[in-house]
């Protein structure tokens, strides 16, 4: 094979440096002038256009050519900038360093002028270009009299693939699931000469080639960017009167307050709603202590701790497509004890469970008022305003975030292409049915699944609640849970798909994501546990049961078999075959519903311990408000670092410096999408649905009857459950926001 040759010619030279004399050098220290330029011309017809069809009928291929041959003949500075800026074969081939990105920045540094014609700079180096089988008369004439020519350095990409990878994309989430699966050969930089085309490069890369190999060149400037765009004007737009409004309801509230009375404040609709925007009041929100029971903050901290899985495991993901040493990070994914890394898919299990729980905690308490379209109402209008906005920001300005030439295409197959297709779709909460490779921000589908499974909701807890003694009550329960069981372990058998997503065949692990692990009904099995679970807790709250001592010895004993059995078996499952791949696929997600519903009941029915501590501890409610936030900003930051020129080693502690940085970041943005657009636009929808825009507050006339309304107000409630459905309520803990990530 023609790489092959390469390396072996490569070693061979590496070889003479390491036995030839430790001569001065103007160039290059320590090396033999003669020595570098054989390396440069031996491995130039990998880097620099040196061949073209129909050069002499070709104006710009063969000033082209004709300045690739000075590059590669020259001993001037700027030509060995070029030649130090193209990337080399790196270290650690075996460990999967098989990208060489070079150095963008010395290559665009490049410039060069080339006085008199070109064919008096060629004529001293015709014997260069008779070992390249050119000669002076295959070039344009037109070229050859070309007179005071000027070149500057052009970086590109060049990507060598297998001939059945023709179809894959270049970038974006194609990219990251063909870097898993080993589809590219090699990826290397290299600086041309900016009067070369990336189509000419390709066209004389592809005719060295004999193994069959497929070459496909990007190039640096030659796809030239938009200028900004209606839609990028139209959301800094946006952005400027979010901004603007933040300010103006903060200046406003600070010098003229409106009046207090017991019912509120008394001013005006517009004044109200101005004040949803208002950054103090929305940072005071934010950054409160919750005063929810510490057994239901047990939620909280669930969310939390998943929230910081998810992006962990983000991180460790794009580490494949990031790294110098993406191997190393396949050989962990084999390995059982970086389970709890590699599969964290669990996560989004707990994510659908306590969607459910609160779900079913809180219909019961409003099942008086309970409307169909006041329940999916308030649910959309809460989840779309920062989704939109999120989608529009990503698909238009977050590509002025970064530069070069791996950004530029990460974004286009990332965000920009998809997004200006497809974005309809995550607004109406279907894109999980879309192909993986055209999602719009494709982490968005566990959003789509959460919605799709809320839209059945009523139809089984309805039943549960409006008709307690009826036997049939627990039909649509049970019905929905056995499809959730059942249709994974067909699919897994029909499709013969892996256990789980964690080892990655291609092919295998396309057909697993599209068929099995974004698609509502194989995710519905923890959803329903958590449905049964609040339904679990009024039962026992109303009955005043609690938990034994024993009952809560032999749940956390089973609870850990549990947790182990999910998060290790892919490990030892993987190859055994499709039934037993099946029996994973079906069970590992109720198995993990039902150790999170022991969770939630012992620490509300039980003998909590030190996780109900840990839960209640003051940071975490505000860390948890702004979960759904993190979750839409984290994997765009992400994106952009992994898609940076150069590529760092992997190892445990930065994979730890960047997890840190990632959640800091995270944490970060989240906070001003909170600020900016989540909670204004969720004080608007809760204002307009309570009816107290329109309704005017009146001042007691009664100051004895005041006190004592407001005495009565302070006064405990009645029993346990109200104190916790009050201290649940909308305004006050982020259990109660309902929505899911």
């Amino acid at each position: 094979m023609e790489t092959a040759r390469m390396l072996r010619l490569l070693g061979s030279v590496l070889l003479i440096i390491s036995l030839g004399k430790h001569e001065t050098s103007a160039v290059i220290p320590g090396h033999r002038e003669d020595v570098i330029n054989t390396l440069r011309w031996l491995m130039g017809k990998h880097y620099y256009p040196t061949t073209a069809s129909r050069l002499s009928d070709d104006l710009s291929a063969s000033i082209c050519v004709s300045h690739s041959a000075l590059t590669l003949a020259s001993t001037q500075q700027w030509s060995y900038d070029m030649w130090d800026a193209s990337g080399k074969i790196p270290d650690g081939a075996a460990a999967g360093a098989t990208e060489a990105r070079g150095h963008p920045e010395t290559c665009e540094g490049v410039g060069v002028n080339f006085p008199g014609t070109l064919e008096s700079q060629l004529f001293p180096h015709r014997h260069f270009l008779s070992a390249r089988n050119i000669s002076l008369q295959d070039l344009h004439p037109g070229a050859l009299q070309k007179r005071d020519t000027s070149m500057k350095g052009k970086y590109c990409l060049v990507s060598v693939r297998g001939g059945n990878a023709k179809g894959l994309g270049a970038g974006g989430s194609s990219q990251l699931l063909a870097s898993l699966a080993g589809k590219y050969a090699h990826t290397y930089a290299t600086c041309i000469p900016n009067t070369c085309s990336s189509k000419i490069l390709q066209e004389s890369l592809q005719t060295v080639q004999e193994d069959g190999s497929w070459i496909s060149v990007i190039c640096d400037g030659e796809v030239k960017e938009d200028e900004v765009t209606t839609s990028e004007w139209s959301f800094l737009t946006v952005t400027v009167v979010l901004l603007g409004l933040a300010v103006a309801a903060g200046i406003i509230e600070t010098q003229y307050p409106c009046a207090r009375t017991q019912n509120g404040c008394d001013c005006s609709a517009g004044r109200k709603l101005l004040h949803c925007f208002s950054f103090s009041q929305n940072s005071q929100k934010l950054f409160s202590f919750s005063t929810t029971p510490a057994s239901f903050q047990t939620l909280d901290g669930l969310r939390v701790v998943c929230m910081i899985w998810v992006i962990a495991t983000h991180r460790y993901m794009f580490f494949l497509i990031s790294s110098a040493n993406p191997n190393d990070i396949l050989k962990h994914m084999t390995n059982w004890r970086y389970s709890w890394v590699f599969n964290a898919y669990p996560s989004v299990d707990t994510f659908l469970f306590v969607s459910a729980f609160l779900v079913s905690v809180i219909l019961k308490q409003r099942l008086k008022q309970f409307t169909f379209a006041g329940f999916y109402l308030q649910r959309y209008l809460r989840l779309i305003p920062a989704m939109v906005y999120m989608i529009w920001g990503c698909s238009t300005v977050l590509r002025y975030l970064g530069s070069g030439i791996v950004w530029s295409r990460t974004h286009y197959d990332m965000f920009s292409r998809p997004c200006t297709q497809t974005a309809h779709h995550n607004i109406l909460f279907v894109n999980n049915l879309n192909d993986s490779n055209d999602m719009c921000m494709g982490h968005l589908w566990s959003v789509a699944v959460e919605w799709q499974l809320y839209l059945v909701t009523p139809l089984i807890l309805l039943p549960l609640y409006w008709y307690p003694t009826h036997r049939f009550r627990w039909a649509p329960l049970l019905a929905f849970f056995a499809i959730s069981v059942l249709t994974p372990a067909a699919v897994t058998v029909i499709g013969d798909l892996p256990p789980t997503a964690t080892f990655w065949d291609y092919e295998a692990s396309q057909r697993f994501y599209n068929t099995n692990y974004i698609t509502s009904w194989c995710r519905a099995a923890p959803y329903c546990i958590g449905l049964a679970a609040g339904y679990l807790y009024h039962w026992m709250d109303e009955n005043h049961i609690t938990l034994s001592m024993l009952f809560v010895r032999i749940g956390k004993v089973l609870s850990t078999l549990i947790g182990v059995a999910v998060m290790v078996g892919p490990s030892f499952l993987m190859g055994q075959g499709k039934y037993w791949a099946a029996l994973y696929s079906s069970l590992s997600r109720p198995a993990w519903g039902l150790m999170m519903s022991f969770i939630v009941i012992n620490a509300c029915k039980g003998k909590p311990g030190f996780w109900v501590w840990l839960s209640s501890r003051s940071w975490v409610t505000p860390l948890c408000r702004v979960s759904y936030c993190m979750f839409l900003v984290s994997l765009p930051l992400q994106t952009m670092a992994a898609a940076r020129t150069q590529k760092q080693h992997y190892d445990h502690l930065s994979g730890l410096y960047l997890v840190i940085g990632d959640l800091v970041l995270s944490y970060f943005a989240a906070v001003a999408l909170h600020l900016l657009v989540e909670s204004p636009f969720s004080r608007v929808v809760g204002l307009m649905l309570s009816g107290k825009l329109s309704r005017k507050s009146k001042a007691p006339s009664d100051p004895t009857r005041t006190n004592a309304t407001l005495a009565e107000q302070r006064a405990p409630p009645a029993s346990r459950q109200q104190l916790v459905l009050e201290a649940l309520s909308a305004e006050s803990g982020c259990t109660m926001r309902n929505r899911n990530i």
